[in-house]
C-alpha cells in the first residue's frame, strides 16, 4: 500500500473509530465502512451472543471493508472483571483488583496469556487495556475493581505482562485512562470530572511514562478536566497534551475516549469535539454509532476535510502514524476461522479464578 496514493479523505477516515454500541450491524454501519473507509470499529457485548457469533460479526465487517485499501482495527474493552466484552459462553475472569490482591506474579501472567489468546483467535487487534489508573479511593470508588493498585509499583507489576502478551501477539494494548482517572471519584458518564491537584496528576502520569518506557504504543485520553488548563478535558486539551505528552517525545497513538460517552455530547457538539480532539493532538477519535450518522455526522465531517477546514497536513501526519502502527502489528483483512477449544479455555479461567480465591482468603 502506497501511502502517498491515498486521498486526504482516505487518510482522514483512518482517524475515526466507530463504536458499535448497537444490537444490529445494520446497512448504515456497513455503508459508513464502505463509503468513508474508517480506521476501525469498537465491539460491544450486545453485538453478539456467543463466541461463534462474535467471529461472524467480525468477518461480516471485514467483508464490508474488503474493497478498501487499509484493514480495520477491531477494538474492544476487555479489562476483565466488571468491564468484560466477551460473549457469555466465555467465563468472566476476575477483576484487576482481585488479581492484584492475590499478590502472585504468576496470576497476571496467566490472565494476560489466556485473555490475549482469546482476543487473537477471534480477530481482535486492539484492546483498551490495561487500566493504569491509581486507585486513590476506598472500595466504593468509580474505578474501584478496575484498578490494579494504589501505587505505581503495584500497577506496573500487574499490568506489564498483560500489555506485553498482547503486543507479542499483534494486539495493540491501549493503556488508559491518561492522565489517570483514579484522581477523581466522579463518573465521567454523568459529569466531566475535575482534578484540582496538578501534583497528583503528575504522580499518576509517571505510571504512563513507565509504561511508555516498557513499550506502550497507544494511550487512551480521559475526559478529565485539569484545574489551571481551562474548560476542555484532556481528550481535547492541546496545552495539557503539549506539556505532558508531546514535549516528552511520545511517538505512539493517542486515542480519545468515546466522544459520545454520557454527558459529553450535551456539553460539546460531536462534530466540534472531533475537531477539537484532532486539533489537540489525537490520532484517533472514538465516536459511538447513532442512527442517521451517515448523513448527519460523516457527510458534513468529510465536507470539512474536502474544504480544508481540518488541516490537511495534520491529517497526513496522523494517518501516517496510524498506518505505520497497523503495519507494525500486521493488521489484516483475513477472514477469521473459529479454532478456539472453548471448554479448555473455560477450564483455564476457572482454575485461575479458583487460585485467586485461595490466595485472597
Amino acid at each position: 500500500m502506497n501511502f502517498n496514493k491515498l486521498s486526504i479523505a482516505e487518510k482522514f477516515g483512518q482517524m475515526l473509530l466507530l463504536g458499535l454500541d448497537t444490537y444490529e450491524i445494520n446497512d448504515e454501519i456497513i455503508n459508513i465502512i464502505k463509503e468513508y473507509k474508517i480506521g476501525g470499529v469498537v465491539l460491544y457485548k450486545k453485538n453478539y451472543t456467543s463466541l461463534e457469533s462474535m467471529i461472524e460479526v467480525i468477518n461480516k465487517l471485514k467483508m464490508a471493508n474488503s474493497e478498501n485499501k487499509i484493514p480495520l482495527f477491531f477494538a474492544i474493552d476487555q479489562e476483565n472483571g466488571v468491564v468484560n466484552r466477551l460473549p457469555k459462553d466465555v467465563l468472566n475472569i476476575y477483576s484487576p483488583r482481585k488479581q492484584s490482591l492475590a499478590n502472585d506474579e504468576n496470576i497476571p501472567k496467566a490472565i494476560g496469556e489466556i485473555t490475549t489468546y482469546i482476543l487473537k483467535e477471534v480477530g481482535v487487534n486492539m484492546n483498551f487495556a490495561p487500566v493504569l489508573d491509581i486507585d486513590r479511593y476506598a472500595n466504593d470508588s468509580i474505578m474501584g475493581s478496575r484498578c490494579y493498585g494504589k501505587n505505581k509499583e503495584e500497577i506496573l507489576k500487574n499490568t506489564m505482562p498483560f500489555m506485553h502478551f498482547m503486543q507479542e501477539n499483534n494486539i495493540i494494548a491501549v493503556v488508559k485512562h491518561f492522565p489517570g482517572h483514579g484522581l477523581n471519584n466522579k463518573d465521567s458518564r454523568l459529569s466531566i470530572p475535575v482534578s484540582t491537584s496538578i501534583k497528583k496528576v503528575e504522580e499518576d502520569i509517571k505510571v504512563f511514562e513507565e509504561a511508555i518506557n516498557e513499550g506502550a504504543d497507544a494511550m487512551m485520553l480521559d475526559h478529565l478536566r485539569i484545574k489551571g488548563y481551562g474548560f476542555n478535558p484532556v481528550s481535547m486539551n492541546k496545552a495539557f497534551l503539549e506539556q505532558y505528552v508531546f514535549s516528552k517525545k511520545y511517538k505512539g497513538l493517542l486515542i480519545s475516549d468515546d466522544l459520545r460517552m454520557g454527558i459529553m455530547p450535551y456539553i460539546f457538539k460531536v462534530k466540534k469535539s472531533i475537531c477539537k480532539s484532532i486539533d489537540a493532538g489525537c490520532h484517533i477519535v472514538m465516536v459511538k454509532y447513532k442512527k442517521g450518522d451517515l448523513k448527519k455526522l460523516y457527510k458534513p465531517l468529510f465536507n470539512k476535510v474536502k474544504f480544508c477546514e481540518i488541516d490537511p497536513e495534520v491529517i497526513n501526519n496522523r494517518a501516517k502514524v496510524i498506518i505505520q502502527m497497523k503495519e507494525k502489528y500486521q493488521v489484516n483483512n483475513d477472514i477469521v476461522k473459529n479454532n478456539i477449544a472453548l471448554n479448555k479455555v473455560n477450564d483455564k479461567i476457572k482454575k485461575i479464578n479458583n487460585l485467586i480465591d485461595k490466595k485472597i482468603i
